[in-house]
């Protein structure tokens, strides 16, 4: 709600004690801020509702990308690992490797460099060997001895090329390893990348709806403030309606109680006429003639005939204004012409309401009439309000039943009141015949 707008109704309220007896409040307008602020606060708390629902579901789909990032880290941590190992195997088996491909040729080497001994000795052929030797026992030694070797040698050379066939088995399936290791470490970190820009989402979400929700609970916090105020206003309004009310009640049974007295005394003053003369022997003096009653408005217009349509108010239409009914409809002026509506005497500055739905047709001076208003109902039916001391309404202006029109002013025959009529298709119907 307008700050501007509240302080206003608040200062408004703080005049009404001031100007008590000049003009009555009006709990309308604060009644329907009241019901714009409550309106407000319910929208403002639905909304907080529903965001704070979508916060908590991006509250837990961080919580899922937080458990989803530690489980990816633990598992680039294990594949890290695996594969820190699997290097380790591999340089281990490389080194083993090398090693045996050392010992091969070493081994190689050694047998070739024997052989070749041999052959310059000539002690490359077997029976040579045998028939060189004078000793035959010696020389079937040396050939036994010749024999071991050469397939100790040879049983070396082919243990050491099984074993190195193994490890080249073993190193590409390490190397084969650590290749699918790699493209696992590169899949979690692509994932965990992608998990990390969600969970960043589901952040930036949350922040904003954190911040959105902050600024409408301070907003909602003002309302109810406000809400509070308006509640306090119309407190004090209708508080000092109630006190106009048993004021003009008070009054009234004032008026009525000094109106039994007149009749008393008039009545007292005519039995002692009526005695005198007899006494002396004359006709009796005419019954004196009441006065006629009194008639007030008291119930005025309110919101309540807002948004209805203004046929269905016949029987039911509350008048513009409270006051005393100074002039009836069709009761004879005293410049000769007879009233076409109702006129109602009431103090200067008091609060003139539309007395249904409608559009503002005319709003200026109207001569014999004084400032005038008339207003348009549709179907044919116009009121006619003339008397103002101010008008806050223009030509054009919609107006709802109940909504201000202006305050009470006077004529221009310099008479103090509200002057009202009601018409259908221009011809003038008594307002009261309609009224409560």
């Amino acid at each position: 709600m307008n700050k501007l707008l509240l302080i206003t109704l608040l200062a408004s309220a703080a005049n009404v004690a001031v100007a008590a007896g000049k003009s009555q409040p009006d709990p309308v307008a604060p009644q329907r801020d009241l019901q714009a602020v409550r309106k407000q606060i319910t929208t403002l708390q639905q909304d907080i509702a529903k965001k704070e629902a979508v916060r908590q579901q991006a509250a837990s789909a961080i919580a899922e990308s937080e458990q989803a990032l530690a489980q990816t880290h633990q598992a680039l941590s294990a594949l890290e690992q695996k594969k820190d190992t699997s290097s380790s195997q591999l340089e281990q088996y490389q080194q083993q490797l090398q090693a045996i491909r050392f010992k091969v040729a070493e081994t190689r080497q050694r047998v070739g460099k024997l052989l070749q001994s041999s052959y310059k000795r000539g002690q490359h052929d077997a029976m040579a060997l045998m028939f060189n030797q004078a000793d035959p026992n010696q020389a079937g030694r040396d050939l036994t001895y010749y024999t071991h070797i050469s397939r100790a040698q040879q049983q070396l050379i082919e243990k050491l090329h099984e074993q190195e066939i193994q490890l080249v088995a073993t190193a590409e399936r390490l190397e084969d390893e650590l290749v699918r290791l790699g493209r696992l470490s590169a899949d979690k970190v692509r994932e965990k990348r992608q998990l990390q820009a969600t969970k960043n989402q589901h952040l930036a979400q949350a922040t904003q709806l954190e911040a959105s929700i902050r600024a409408q609970q301070d907003k909602l916090q003002q309302l109810k403030e406000d809400e509070k105020q308006l509640s306090s206003l119309i407190a004090r309004i209708n508080a000092d309606i109630e006190r106009r009310r048993q004021e003009a009640m008070r009054k009234a049974a004032e008026r009525k109680k000094a109106r039994e007295e007149a009749n008393r005394l008039a009545a007292e003053k005519h039995r002692q006429q009526v005695a005198e003369a007899k006494k002396q022997g004359k006709a009796p003096p005419p019954e004196p003639k009441a006065p006629p009653p009194v008639e007030t408005v008291d119930e005025v217009v309110d919101g309540s005939a807002a948004g209805k349509a203004f046929r269905s108010l016949q029987g039911k239409l509350k008048l513009p204004v409270s006051g005393e009914i100074a002039g009836r409809f069709g009761a004879r002026r005293g410049e000769g012409n007879s009233w076409k509506g109702i006129y109602i005497r009431t103090a200067p500055g008091t609060p003139v309401r539309a007395v249904a739905d409608g559009t503002v047709v005319y709003a200026d001076w109207l001569r014999g009439f004084g400032n005038a208003m008339i207003v348009d109902h549709g179907g044919g039916y116009l009121t006619v309000y003339t008397g103002f001391g101010t008008m806050v309404r223009g030509n054009g202006a919609p107006i709802r039943g109940g909504d201000v029109l202006g305050t009470s002013g006077s004529m221009e025959s310099g008479e103090t009141g509200l002057y009202f009529e009601l018409r259908y298709l221009g011809r003038p119907i008594n307002p009261l015949s309609w009224a409560r």
